[in-house]
């Protein structure tokens, strides 16, 4: 094991990151002085991705998109299925979708009340599998 615990900007996708550096007027960031520099494919990656999401342009710089998108305090992907769900109707289904995965297990089973908990637990289940949305990406 290492002695010193790796910095988190080495371990961790760097795309929420970078657009937020763009957002903030950094262009450049293989130029960008950190004080723990993160790989360069990690931030070549992180590029690549905010470009597929259509965040930045060819040039690597933010599109109006990537603005809108960097005002959500969500990973980019999340963001612009957010902001997608918009013009397809369905952002009541995409919130709760989005809200349902950044949360943890939220379903509390205390060891003395494991029966009554089960019961509740059984009311957000249905017999088809996930609730039918409307909503198609």
């Amino acid at each position: 094991m290492s002695p010193t615990t790796t910095p988190e900007i080495q371990r961790i996708n760097l795309a929420s990151t970078a657009l937020l550096m763009k957002a903030m007027g950094i262009n450049n960031l293989l130029k960008f002085d950190f004080m723990d520099s993160p790989p360069r494919q990690a931030l070549f990656s992180a590029m690549e991705q905010l470009y597929n999401l259509g965040a930045l342009d060819e040039e690597g710089l933010l599109t109006r998109l990537g603005r809108k998108i960097a005002e959500f305090p969500l990973e980019p992907p999340l963001s612009k299925m957010l902001l997608a769900s918009v013009d397809l109707g369905c952002s009541d289904e995409m919130l709760t979708i989005i809200a349902m995965t950044q949360t943890g297990n939220m379903f509390h089973r205390p060891r003395e009340k494991q029966a009554q908990a089960n019961q509740k637990r059984a009311k957000f289940f249905q017999p088809e599998g996930a609730p039918n949305f409307t909503c198609t990406l």
